[in-house]
């Protein structure tokens, strides 16, 4: 059914992609709604999706619940920013924006994600999103569930489009009678997430408790504004707009008004003055730090039936009485769970903010009925299965793959019927490669091959291409001349760290035979499975167990070769198996991160927050390594230069703080970044029948 969406709704395509270019809000995070870059995000995630920042912190709040790793995505500029911020300070997790609905702009990242549920939190539904997973075998369910008013009025429409849901967690009884009426899947009642979340410090201090006004539209800073300063004596007031760019907007009405202003951004420390009347909140994830200790907090969004009113539980949470105007159906029962004061007209405002403000030392702390964190959380895991199968991130290029694959197959028919001439180099010659173009562990394989060979007494070589290496061109640059990345390449100067002989250049036959000119006893051919000019004795493929196939043929996938596992392979090694992801097509290899070092040598494990940053083919893998807390993650381009500029922005970025990133990174930092950088490797064990064989030769 996906597919029958994305080809009905291509036409649509088009025109979608020049609104999210062109769109000021939207274009922020253009490419990830257009699918051109992807979170860093592990296989087998829990996609977790939120619409906006209210449903983001609902999201935060399910996080403790949920095994790792996570996917969280929203769909607004605000909701993605305070994604990624929480994201950070949670490990396992990674945020973005949202990619459209449509079958081609998801690809890119449920290819990368291979999730095992996807969660719709509250009132966001995708169909293409949903459909996609009925069609992979990955449980969709509904979290928080609650439906509008122009939600209920398309009833009569929605059984079809949220078929494919197949569990329903509404918030509470009445939004679980509407469900039952329209969804086939199970509904049950589990309660709102938002009422998980712990109340922060505050960031706010005011000379008097404030009124806080959580998520205003257009006309409530009006209403509030002219309520409370009508009152004999009036609190210090915070404007929190829903959306930053009515800050000027709001901050021209308080001018207006001759109020006393200031910008949450301008103010030095948590302290506010006693003469500021009116802050504006004018910085992302703060409201809830603005509550504790406010004298009342008013609701935005209730004097509009088009809205229905923003979440009280914030407020509630916080222990702070809430005031509302009567439109609160987007939000179901929360404000009569809550007990807020309901006023029918703007007008009516400051009486009952003066009633709330005159009850202060008599009222009682609201209500609120809070989800069952035990339940809540076995309800979510009994909804979490497999990985999905591993998908085509660029499903367009289906055509192309198969022109590929054609002549992929004719070269190698060409060499196995001797068709095609195979130079042998006198010495033995181990190759180590990857039908996947990333070659996730094939250099840490690499490593560890050459320190078995260099145990049995060997002088080993090491053939290596020199990716996008900056000086040299088609030459063969050895490390006994040049150590560094500009002439070896970030692969090679890291391999040179190892003690063997590197040789870099495009020609693998040429740096075989500089090598063996150079006196190595054994070659090892490094990315070699496909440079089949030069005879090799052992052949080693490195598979990823999380993509066995790679995601599929070139430029579909990342395949290099018609078989997940050529057949000319003497031995086959697995990285990343787990409970997950169990093959069998090989031998799995144990991994773990070895010391952390310098270039003055190893140094004591940094502790966060932390600035991280690599240019590697999966940067989710080293992301997911560090057990510290992240400040910022930069991802760059694999083999990406690393430029002055570039070393001094990350300079500036990190400040006092460690900087982190991996060994490839730190062969081609400049200097200057180089020395302020921490990294480690990956060590592997390699199987016990790889060893036998590399022992024989």
């Amino acid at each position: 059914m996906d597919r029958l969406i994305a080809w009905a709704t291509l036409p649509l395509l088009p025109a979608a992609a020049a609104v999210v270019a062109l769109h000021p809000r939207l274009r922020i995070d253009a490419a990830e709604r257009l699918g051109w870059r992807v979170p860093p995000v592990q296989p087998g995630a829990i996609w977790l999706h939120a619409a906006s920042v209210g449903e983001v912190r609902a999201a935060a709040a399910l996080l403790p619940l949920l095994p790792r790793p996570v996917l969280l995505t929203a769909d607004t500029d605000t909701g993605a920013a305070q994604a990624r911020r929480l994201a950070l300070r949670h490990p396992g997790v990674v945020a973005g924006a949202c990619p459209l609905d449509h079958g081609l702009t998801l690809a890119p990242l449920w290819a990368e994600a291979r999730p095992r549920a996807v969660l719709f939190v509250e009132g966001t539904f995708w169909p293409s999103l949903a459909w996609r997973a009925r069609r992979a075998g990955v449980p969709v369910v509904r979290v928080g569930a609650k439906a509008g008013s122009r939600t209920r009025r398309a009833a009569p429409w929605l059984r079809w489009l949220w078929h494919p849901t197949d569990a329903v967690l509404a918030r509470d009884a009445s939004e679980a009678a509407f469900f039952e009426r329209v969804q086939a899947a199970p509904v049950q009642v589990l309660g709102n997430p938002k009422t998980l979340a712990q109340a922060p410090r505050a960031v706010l201090r005011f000379a008097r408790p404030p009124l806080v006004a959580c998520s205003t539209r257009p006309g409530d800073e009006a209403a509030v504004l002219r309520a409370v300063f009508t009152l004999p004596s009036p609190p210090p007031v915070l404007l929190a707009p829903r959306h930053l760019e009515r800050v000027p907007e709001v901050l021209a009405l308080c001018a207006e008004q001759h109020r006393e202003t200031r910008l949450r951004s301008e103010l030095l420390g948590a302290v506010v003055a006693a003469e500021v009347e009116v802050v504006v909140l004018d910085t992302l994830g703060e409201l809830a730090g603005c509550l504790p200790g406010a004298a009342v907090a008013f609701v935005g969004g209730t004097f509009d039936p088009r809205i229905g009113g923003h979440s009280p539980h914030e407020a509630a949470a916080a222990g702070v009485p809430v005031v509302a105007g009567p439109h609160q159906q987007a939000q179901g029962s929360a404000f009569r769970e809550v007990g807020a004061t309901v006023v029918a007209e703007p007008e009516e405002l400051g009486a009952a903010l003066q009633r709330v403000l005159q009850a202060t030392g008599e009222r009682s702390s609201p209500s609120l009925r809070r989800m069952d964190a035990a339940r809540a959380g076995d309800a979510l895991r009994a909804w979490i299965g497999s990985p999905a199968p591993e998908a085509s991130p660029r499903p367009w290029a289906a055509p192309l793959a198969a022109v590929y694959g054609a002549v992929s197959e004719v070269r190698n028919a060409a060499y196995e019927r001797q068709l095609l001439p195979v130079r042998r180099v006198g010495v033995p010659v181990v190759s180590v490669g990857s039908t996947n173009a990333r070659s996730p562990g094939r250099t840490s394989t690499v490593a560890a091959v050459v320190g078995v060979l260099q145990g049995r007494g060997h002088r080993v070589g090491v053939a290596t291409r020199g990716y996008r290496r900056t000086k040299g061109g088609r030459a063969v640059h050895l490390s006994t001349r040049h150590r560094d990345a500009a002439h070896l390449g970030d692969e090679g100067a890291l391999l040179a760290a190892t003690g063997a002989v590197v040789a870099a250049g495009p020609d693998r036959v040429a740096c075989a035979e500089a090598l063996v000119a150079a006196g190595v006893s054994v070659v090892v051919a490094d990315d070699g499975l496909q440079h089949r000019r030069l005879h090799r004795d052992l052949e080693v493929v490195v598979v990823d167990a999380r993509f066995v196939r790679a995601r599929g043929l070139l430029p579909m996938g990342e395949r290099r070769e018609s078989g997940a596992v050529p057949a000319r392979a003497d031995v086959v090694v697995v990285h990343h198996a787990d409970a997950s992801f169990e093959v069998q097509v090989g031998d799995p290899v144990r991994r773990r991160p070895g010391a952390w070092c310098s270039e003055r040598g190893r140094q004591p494990a940094p502790t966060g927050p932390v600035v991280a940053f690599c240019g590697i083919g999966r940067p989710a893998d080293f992301l997911a390594s560090l057990t510290m807390e992240v400040a910022e993650f930069v991802a760059l381009p694999d083999h990406a230069p690393i430029t002055q500029e570039m070393a001094l922005q990350l300079l500036r970025t990190a400040g006092e703080r460690p900087l982190v990133c991996t060994h490839k990174d730190a062969v081609r930092c400049p200097p200057s970044l180089r020395s302020r950088a921490l990294w480690r490797d990956i060590e592997v064990q390699l199987p016990a029948e790889l060893r036998r064989r590399l022992e024989g030769l």
